[in-house]
């Protein structure tokens, strides 16, 4: 199959699932862009985990808004493990059909670390998805450290597979999303959101990840605060009232 027949091919594959963000990034872009390379150390790119990686898929999920504004709940709690295994599931689906077209391919589980005490020890996972879909041309960074994208802000999560397979890479996107309202920084209730743009500003990891053990005892974690807040995203025109909101955070908390 040529390589744009290939890349059709996992789009129609994606579509087929509701998935519709999805891109593609060179394997080699890991070392030669400067701000992925700063940022993602030596062992955590494709090639370390794939040597004969040619390209990456990388697509994602958006996280829905209604629910989202409820967050920290049960709800987004919920919804947030639903997203993260449908992510993995359908990133084993083009995996295999990979396989199934004689390619070399393996899917990256959406997260890659041992829940909160995992982060306590390593505050990063062993795959950065958001650099991958950066590298795809899927959005750009906020002052929260997440990737925006043009449709959903930084309200999406995202897998990556990788594979020997030559598939059309995109490219990074051009112009910061990020408006620099601040809204994520003084939305943190742990005030761990800097105040300057990723790269020059860096999340406290060791503050966002204790707020997360708390809320993760509580049975509500994680918390989705500068995420929710962002302005950024078409799917911010409109939004749910503040009447729904105070409905649905009757389920916020265990009884």
């Amino acid at each position: 199959m040529d390589p744009q027949g290939l890349k059709d091919r996992i789009r129609n594959l994606l579509r087929d699932n509701g998935i519709v963000d999805f891109g593609v990034a060179d394997a080699d872009s890991w070392e030669t862009d400067p701000l992925v390379s700063s940022r993602v150390q030596v062992g955590c790119r494709p090639k370390d985990i794939m040597p004969d990686a040619k390209s990456v898929v990388v697509f994602g999920i958006p996280i829905q808004n209604t629910i989202l504004d409820t967050a920290p709940s049960i709800y987004y709690n919920h919804l947030y493990g639903v997203v993260n295994n449908m992510l993995d599931q359908v990133g084993e689906r083009i995996a295999l059909e990979l396989l199934a077209l004689d390619h070399h391919a393996i899917y990256i589980p959406r997260d890659g670390y041992h829940g909160i005490v995992g982060l306590k020890q390593r505050p990063d996972s062993f795959f950065s998805h958001r650099h991958s879909a950066y590298l795809a041309g899927l959005g750009n960074f906020g002052y929260n450290n997440m990737l925006l994208t043009p449709r959903n802000g930084p309200r999406i999560r995202f897998t990556s597979v990788i594979t020997d397979a030559e598939i059309p890479a995109d490219s990074p996107m051009e112009g910061k999303l990020c408006i620099g309202c601040l809204k994520c920084t003084r939305q943190c209730p742990v005030a761990a959101v800097p105040d300057k743009h990723y790269p020059e500003g860096i999340v406290d990891k060791k503050l966002c990840v204790g707020n997360s053990e708390r809320l993760s005892k509580e049975g509500i974690s994680p918390c989705g605060r500068c995420i929710a807040i962002c302005p950024i995203g078409k799917d911010r025109i409109t939004g749910p009232t503040d009447d729904a909101v105070s409905a649905i955070r009757v389920y916020r908390k265990p009884i």
